[in-house]
């Protein structure tokens, strides 16, 4: 038998060890390399695991005389991708590759009988080939990928100076660490980033963030999503749990559409969507934006983007005053049964069967405690007066337990 043989018959034994092999490799990359227990379980388990099994397959595939292409170190290049902006060193998962590949050889020279020492030296040239070509694409997506990160800083750097409020006419004493808008389209003009002169500012809010890992990727996921719509990169600013976005005002991308998009890419979240007309507005308008994602995280709707008329009572009523201390007032008078018949009345669009059936209680019964609302509070929620106090009374009552966090 010719070497090529040789290494293909000792390559096929090595087929059912795969599996086994994967979660040999995984383990070692958790004792050995810093850090790397660390890392998100999902990542760990789920993402390591798959490009692991994907390499040791791809050797024994080409082994055994089957050839590969580009394609298949795609998944090379996605993973050292995400890695980079995990924060992971280019060191450390050089050094996992290294593992897997000793690993294999390992497994290779198991394998091997008498008689099969030039296969296995076949098998050594072929992992010199493919280690080079997996670790070039690796190191070849890890720094474009880290380019891009570069050029991200310099964005975001941009989008924060927009975000923050520029000095005014009746306060013109600069904040240092604010230039106002010729600072901001300076630092836009050295980093060749071209400011719009108008924007959509989108303003979000990630439920469950989770773990430091998982809302990086949520930040690419988001970024990426809003790239693809606008056909270029969108300036954009995160934080752990809510981000801001300036979509240029020219791009006519559908409010549904933007919400089904960011939701497809990151999970649940509510954002707020509003207009800024010039770049000075934008710190104000983002702070509109920042309270209709709040509103409609807080009245629970669901995930998506929201512009100011699909809030626009619960905007109203968020603002803390002696109206919404007065109307929350009024539903402390009633026993917590009527509170959840009345929202159980206005979930059921005023369908006393439909409230009934909520509630698994008879209609009759729904008649007898709105009655006992109308006299408790002076304003029967059966009429158009009642309808309008109580609702009102109802969506300050579901925004007071809320968190309104402080943006940008």
């Amino acid at each position: 038998m010719s070497a090529e043989e040789l290494a293909a018959a000792i390559a096929a034994r090595c087929e059912s060890r795969v599996n086994s092999l994967t979660r040999e490799i995984v383990a070692e990359h958790e004792a050995v390399l810093p850090g790397f227990a660390e890392l998100h379980g999902g990542m760990l388990e789920v993402e390591t695991a798959s490009t692991t099994r994907h390499g040791v397959r791809l050797f024994l595939r080409v082994a055994q005389g089957r050839g590969s292409s580009d394609q298949d170190m795609r998944l090379f290049r996605e993973r050292a991708a995400q890695r980079m902006s995990d924060g992971v060193r280019l060191t450390t998962l050089l050094s996992g590759y290294a593992v897997g590949y000793r690993a294999i050889w390992r497994m290779l020279c198991e394998e091997a009988g008498p008689g099969e020492e030039a296969g296995l030296h076949r098998l050594g040239e072929l992992m010199v080939t493919a280690l080079e070509r997996t670790m070039t694409a690796v190191c070849e997506a890890y720094l474009l990928e880290a380019e891009l990160a570069r050029r991200g800083e310099a964005m975001r750097a941009v989008a924060r100076l927009l975000l923050q409020s520029p000095p005014t006419r009746e306060d013109p004493t600069p904040d240092p660490g604010v230039p106002g808008v010729p600072g901001v389209q300076a630092l836009a003009a050295q980093h060749g980033i071209t400011l719009e002169p108008s924007y959509r500012v989108l303003a979000f809010t990630l439920r469950h963030p989770g773990a430091p890992p998982a809302v990086s990727r949520r930040r690419h996921a988001v970024q990426g999503a809003l790239d693809r719509l606008a056909a270029q990169p969108v300036l954009t600013l995160f934080d752990q749990h809510a981000g801001h976005a300036l979509l240029p005002a020219r791009l006519a991308v559908p409010t549904a559409k933007l919400g089904r998009r960011l939701v497809e890419a990151a999970g649940p979240l509510h954002a707020g969507l509003a207009s800024a007309d010039s770049l000075t507005d934008i710190p104000a308008t983002s702070r509109q934006a920042a309270r209709i994602a709040q509103v409609a995280a807080a009245c629970d709707r669901p995930p998506g983007v929201y512009e100011l008329g699909d809030v626009l009572v619960e905007f109203h009523l968020s603002t803390p005053g002696p109206a919404a201390q007065a109307l929350s007032s009024r539903l402390a008078l009633l026993e917590p049964s009527l509170v959840a018949t009345l929202e159980a009345f206005f979930a059921a669009d005023f369908d006393r069967r439909a409230t009934a059936a909520a509630l698994t209680v008879h209609p009759n019964t729904v008649d007898n405690r709105l009655a006992r609302v109308a006299e408790a509070l002076q304003a029967d929620p059966r009429t158009a007066g009642g309808i309008l106090l109580v609702g009102a009374a109802l969506a300050v009552r579901r925004l007071e337990g809320f968190h309104f966090r402080q943006t940008v």
